[in-house]
């Protein structure tokens, strides 16, 4: 019987939020913009 994936979430604050909105706006480098979109959705 296969295990469950198991998932973890934590709130993200406020100023978290914003900083990561900064990065998907701003950020050159593809890897950095698609963990913040992935972190902030």
């Amino acid at each position: 019987m296969p295990r469950r994936p198991e998932v973890f979430v934590c709130p993200v604050s406020m100023a978290e939020g914003q900083h990561l909105q900064k990065i998907s706006r701003t950020s050159k480098d593809p890897v950095k913009l698609r963990r913040a979109i992935v972190v902030w959705a």
